[in-house]
């Protein structure tokens, strides 16, 4: 029995027939409404995308159905992220990406099959959990907080209502992909799918990049690179099942990637830098002598280079360097005004515009912008919830160290990857986009990162002791 027909059964059985038959009926009517919902919204926004989405959209939560297993969910979220560059409108100049829409389907599924099969909600043991969850209940108080106590004179427009449940979804359905992908992948070639996936896109992209091939649809902006960079490398050094040949690929997919973010995007420091730290905290995690053969290989780089490198540098510093030390100055203008829950998602857009529109510019960095929408109380739980997520990554290279073997090699990708994204979210806003930067379209990269760090958690729990996995 499919665990789909097995909801739809076990629904049935705990009705008396006059309810099954009200049951029935409202399935019936259900479907109408929504009909007729599409049909409204198709002749409001003259989009034949919704016609696409409303066939698609049935035809994926059918194949997850049948198949009864959430788990190609997540693969599916990733790849859609990816190659899958349909839209939908949303009434304002931000476009609703499929993968955020298949994040929210599959958690609710994922908490449908708890609630009716399982008949418990539960998350497995994490010291993840408590922060997360603090942190997406704060950035829906912020929501409400910061409407309940808006400045006066602040003035908003008939879109920003939408803009903020936008925002909102962003930045609870992210940390919610990560909680799908830790509760449900349970099993170690899950994981394997999850590298291969990312690995075999890493090097469609990288090849059609360098050889100029019409492949730009798939996305690939930062932290993707990092993340391919992080599981070729650690895979070459530590998994020792591997054949000699498949890991000198791996090395060389590593360098085509670091080859383009380094050498050819070198004025994009959220690109390179993290990914130095990555490759830093991997080789040394190896031994320090492959940490010191890569400092001597940049060294050498940069002496060789000097003058390009100056030239760039002094571009960025002009560029960057001054505009985003008064970009944090503006922030704070009105976030130092509102500091308990912020002024909530996308919120100081509004104020900028109402207060100082000819200075407004975006923060891009994620610790300020989380500050500046869901305040300190928001802060402490986002920077609790990495803090444990790092730790838990020491803890499990720690753990797995001298396996020598997929896990291992997982392990230490994850936490050079966490590294990564630490330095990152200082550098820009990829991992939690802002709504008038990234844009809503932004979740197509950013969940790469919580996908895969909900990958960690899963193999900490997959190879913790029996007595650590009680639910």
């Amino acid at each position: 029995m499919i665990a789909g027909e097995r909801i739809v059964k076990r629904i049935v059985r705990r009705l008396p027939f006059p309810l099954v038959v009200l049951y029935r009926i409202g399935i019936i009517l259900g479907l109408l409404a929504i009909e007729v919902v599409l049909g409204r919204m198709i002749a409001k926004f003259k989009q034949p995308e919704f016609i696409l989405a409303a066939c698609v959209t049935p035809v994926a939560i059918f194949l997850v159905y049948r198949l009864g297993r959430i788990e190609y969910g997540v693969l599916a979220i990733v790849f859609t992220a990816a190659a899958v560059r349909f839209t939908l409108p949303t009434g304002t100049q931000s476009r609703l990406v499929m993968s955020l829409l298949l994040t929210a389907v599959f958690i609710v599924v994922w908490i449908a099959r708890m609630f009716v099969v399982e008949r418990r909600l539960y998350l497995l043991p994490s010291l993840v959990n408590v922060p997360l969850l603090g942190y997406v209940a704060t950035c829906i108080v912020s929501l409400v907080w910061s409407n309940a106590f808006r400045d006066v004179l602040v003035v908003v427009w008939s879109t920003w209502p939408f803009v903020q449940m936008g925002g909102l979804a962003v930045m609870i359905l992210l940390p919610g992909a990560l909680l799908l992908t830790y509760n449900t992948l349970r099993e170690i070639k899950w994981l394997h799918w999850l590298v291969a996936l990312f690995l075999i896109v890493g090097t469609v992209a990288i090849i059609g990049q360098l050889a100029h091939l019409p492949i730009h649809f798939l996305q690939v902006r930062p932290l993707f690179p990092t993340w391919v960079i992080c599981l070729a490398y650690a895979l070459a050094l530590f998994d020792r099942r591997l054949p000699g040949w498949l890991r000198i690929v791996l090395l060389l997919l590593a360098g085509a990637w670091f080859y383009l973010v380094f050498v050819r995007q070198l004025r994009w420091l959220s690109a390179w830098m993290p990914t130095v730290a990555a490759i830093g905290v991997i080789s040394l995690l190896r031994s320090k002598y492959f940490l010191i053969l890569i400092i001597l290989v940049l060294m050498a780089y940069g002496v060789l280079n000097i003058s390009t490198l100056k030239a760039n540098f002094e571009a960025e510093r002009v560029a960057s360097g001054n505009t985003r030390l008064d970009a944090y100055i503006h922030n704070w203008r009105v976030t130092g005004q509102h500091l308990l829950f912020g002024v909530g998602p996308a919120g100081y857009a509004a104020y900028y515009m109402s207060y100082f529109p000819d200075e407004a510019m975006a923060t891009h960095s994620t610790y300020l912008d989380t500050l500046s929408q869901t305040g300190i109380v928001g802060l402490f739980f986002f920077l609790w919830m990495f803090f444990e997520l790092g730790r838990t990554a020491w803890k499990l290279v720690w753990r797995l160290r001298g396996g020598g073997n997929f896990e291992e090699a997982f392990s230490v990708a994850a936490l050079g990857g966490i590294a990564g994204i630490i330095l990152a979210m200082g550098l820009g806003d990829w991992l939690v986009p802002f709504v008038y930067t990234q844009t809503i379209a932004g979740f197509d990269y950013a969940v790469y990162s919580w996908v895969m760090m909900g990958a960690m958690l899963s193999l900490n729990y997959i190879t913790a002791p029996a007595a650590d996995k009680k639910a």
